[in-house]
């Protein structure tokens, strides 16, 4: 295990650093290298590799995910009332789809997380958001729905949800000052009850201390330690680099990652 705990200072440096620069959630990068790397550990291997990853991957969201909530928080941009409705959907959701991931394959889930990955390269390469600047009246089944839809494909994908609430929410007419804002929140819900989730289906899978449910806590804290400390790092490059090239560069690489693992899986499958 020692071994694979060198890897995770690096990996928690790119994985906060990306997403200080660009806003992208760390489990893009988190769970790629973690599919490669957990196999090294005599508990893993290919039937649970994926989920182990995706546990491991949404327990650092955690703090990072609460460190952008609170901040978005303290600048003023949260609307509660539009918030709650899509909070609560986001913690049902992630934590039943947590207990669908346990009853699915390797395979399955890599897949799913590979699909998500080439809509969110693709949504990355158009840039920014197309929103409208006429007000809709936003109903609280829309707000729900995307609570659901984030929820559910976020704890099964590892990721925030970020990336996938924002465009829905614009989508539906919601100001993007907003809709970043409820998705910082829905964060650390989506992290933290995926991650609730994940412990609870997995907490007697295995003996290893080094486990807490599917979690492989020695590798979620040493890159949570480094991802937050890196994210300002990223933050500070934004502001002198051009994002719009660098996240379709990004994009380029997430693309490539997602065709790669597709293609491992169907070789297996």
């Amino acid at each position: 295990m020692v071994e694979i705990l060198y890897f995770m200072p690096f990996i928690g440096i790119i994985a906060g650093f990306l997403s200080g620069l660009l806003g992208i959630g760390g489990g893009i990068i988190i769970i790629p290298a973690l599919l490669y790397l957990l196999p090294i550990i005599p508990q893993v291997d290919n039937s649970n590799v994926a989920l182990i990853a995706i546990a491991t991957s949404l327990f650092t969201i955690c703090i990072t995910a609460f460190s952008s909530g609170r901040s978005h928080y303290k600048q003023g941009n949260v609307s509660w009332s539009m918030a709650k409705p899509v909070v609560v959907a986001v913690a049902i959701s992630a934590i039943i789809a947590s207990q669908i991931a346990v009853m699915l394959t390797t395979a399955w889930l890599t897949k799913i997380f590979s699909i998500l990955l080439i809509l969110l390269a693709i949504q990355m390469w158009r840039g920014k958001h197309d929103v409208t600047c006429e007000k809709k009246r936003v109903t609280k089944t829309q707000l729900v729905g995307g609570g659901v839809l984030t929820g559910s494909l976020a704890s099964l994908a590892g990721l925030g949800g970020g990336a996938i609430l924002v465009p829905y929410m614009t989508y539906i007419g919601v100001p993007i000052r907003k809709a970043i804002a409820t998705a910082a929140i829905s964060g650390v819900a989506v992290a933290l009850f995926g991650s609730i989730g994940y412990l609870l289906a997995g907490w007697q899978w295995t003996d290893s201390v080094y486990f807490w449910g599917y979690v492989h806590w020695p590798s979620a804290f040493t890159i949570m330690a480094f991802s937050y400390f890196a994210a300002p790092w990223g933050v500070k490059a934004g502001q002198k680099l051009q994002q719009v090239q660098l996240k379709k560069v990004f994009a380029v690489f997430m693309m490539l990652v997602s065709v790669k693992l597709l293609l491992e899986v169907f070789q297996v499958w």
